[in-house]
């Protein structure tokens, strides 16, 4: 007699437990400061989100409030990125492992940040560099968890279908690439001799590490 049978897939299980991850992660900093949180994860109080929190004493990245964004922000990405390989690059390139992306970026996203510390420090800049940052960052963990719950809604749902899973992901890097292009926009408003920084930022530091990642996996 016909009968359903569950199918296993082994990742499930390392993808569960991200999530689930992430969320825990979530929580601690709700409760940590909920109106911090509430602020971070609403699109529409972005803007009273950094006119309140884009100060010294918040904006380090080694507060430990952005420690935790930083890897969530991490963490989402590269689950997303994984999969991008994974559904639609694998078959050309081979299998990578996803503790292999997540090693990747969050090294070249850590050396470029100290590298370009320094560089502005010495520059004289080193403000202008920590504001930047900070709103990068920030920009970075909204679209990301509201990625991450698209991607769950996927996953969970539709884990068969590529082509939506590239929609997905052209969508999430299109509001990065937006949301980015304001805040270049807006230094360069506060004052042009901003934009020879904002240059060597994009060109060498913000394209070429992720064209070097790209080179070096594939």
């Amino acid at each position: 007699m016909f009968q359903w049978t569950e199918k296993y897939q082994p990742q499930q299980d390392w993808v569960t437990f991200i999530i689930v991850l992430i969320f825990m992660l979530c929580v601690v900093l709700f409760r940590n400061n909920t109106h911090r949180f509430k602020l971070l994860v609403s699109f529409w109080e972005f803007r009273s989100y950094i006119n309140i929190y884009d100060k010294e004493k918040f904006s380090n990245p080694l507060h430990y409030f952005n420690l935790i964004l930083t890897l969530i922000s991490l963490t989402s990405f590269s689950v997303m990125v994984y999969f991008f390989y994974d559904k639609l690059l694998m078959s050309m390139f081979g299998k990578l492992s996803f503790l292999t992306f997540l090693t990747f970026i969050s090294g070249v996203v850590i050396g470029r940040y100290w590298i370009l510390r320094l560089i502005f420090k010495v520059s004289g800049n080193l403000e202008l560099f920590q504001q930047t940052v900070f709103r990068s960052l920030s920009l970075y963990v909204t679209i990301s968890l509201h990625g991450l719950l698209l991607f769950s809604f996927y996953y969970y749902r539709f884990f068969y279908e590529p082509n939506l899973l590239l929609i997905l992901l052209i969508f999430i890097f299109c509001a990065l690439f937006v949301s980015h292009l304001s805040i270049y926009l807006k230094i360069i408003g506060m004052k042009f001799d901003y934009s020879i920084y904002l240059i060597l930022y994009l060109c060498a530091f913000k394209l070429a590490p992720w064209l070097w990642l790209y080179h070096s996996i594939f």
